[in-house]
């Protein structure tokens, strides 16, 4: 159809036929058990290559006169009284020794620091930050709901927070699926070989791993305690569904995914963890 067309040549089929399963487990906190492997179908599910920033900028070379920064950090820094033009600076480092490892494809992309003058901002966030803000990291923003907004969506608009965790290892393991939703794990909902995707590093062999929502909520998580605990949940499921012990990863990186979408508008209810709900997946 017209959006493969627009995106050919940014992003292939992924994950490969027979590799996207959904892997139905039994048991409770301290006892589980691997019950079930289904097969799910995979027919136009695509990734971004060789990373997900290309599709942006593979849309934005087709649209004329349109100037797209993707892959940057930028800052809003104010609006001039006299033009009402808003200032806004951006900036992308260049890639580090242990960035280039895990991704590669970091070395095309050069280092840069722009500015520019624009009639108008758009901050396209999470209802609870565009009610309340963000007082930290890169999200960083003042509360910028409208009174007519704050009235429409306030109460209405509902989200929560998981967990994801990064690990790889310096050898690949005999993985029988390239991704997986975990139904029945008290602690996991998600868990990719982001190697396996096209135009990736096999090795090292990276994978990406959810929390569920009941597990982020069981307390107030820390980075180098969800580092290290959950960490051995994915450990432990990754010995039972390749039958060997994995070996020490070589990198562990944690971060709090905190726009889980729990309410919207409608009142519509989301259905499963997270990504599946993102994706509108019913089980079955």
């Amino acid at each position: 159809g017209a959006i493969a067309e627009a995106l050919a040549g940014a992003v292939e089929p992924w994950p490969a036929s027979g590799r996207l399963k959904r892997v139905d487990c039994a048991g409770d906190w301290s006892s589980w058990r691997i019950r079930e492997v289904v097969d799910l179908p995979t027919e136009g599910l695509v990734v971004g290559v060789p990373s997900m920033s290309k599709i942006g900028r593979h849309l934005a070379s087709q649209c004329k006169g349109l100037t797209m920064h993707v892959d940057r950090t930028a800052l809003v820094r104010g609006q001039d009284p006299a033009s009402g033009q808003w200032e806004v600076e951006w900036k992308r480092e260049a890639a580090n020794h242990g960035q280039l490892r895990y991704r590669p494809e970091l070395a095309d992309v050069p280092a840069e620091v722009g500015r520019g003058d624009f009639d108008a901002v758009v901050l396209a966030f999470e209802a609870n930050k565009v009610l309340r803000g963000c007082k930290s990291g890169y999200k960083m923003v003042q509360p910028s709901a409208t009174p007519a907004l704050r009235t429409r969506i306030s109460g209405k608009t509902r989200t929560s927070q998981m967990w994801n965790l990064m690990v790889a290892f310096d050898v690949e393991l005999p993985m029988p699926w390239d991704a997986a939703f975990i139904e029945g794990h008290r602690s996991l909902a998600w868990v990719a070989v982001n190697s396996s995707k096209p135009q990736r590093a096999r090795v090292p062999q990276c994978f990406m791993v959810f929390s569920t929502r009941e597990w982020a909520d069981w307390k107030q998580w820390g980075k180098r305690e969800v580092e290290k605990d959950l960490l051995a949940e994915f450990l432990d499921f990754l010995q039972r569904v390749v039958g060997q012990r994995p070996p020490k990863p070589c990198f562990v990186l944690s971060g709090r995914w905190g726009n889980n979408t729990e309410a919207v508008l409608t009142g519509e209810r989301p259905v499963g963890e997270f990504p599946a709900r993102a994706l509108s997946l019913r089980p079955g």
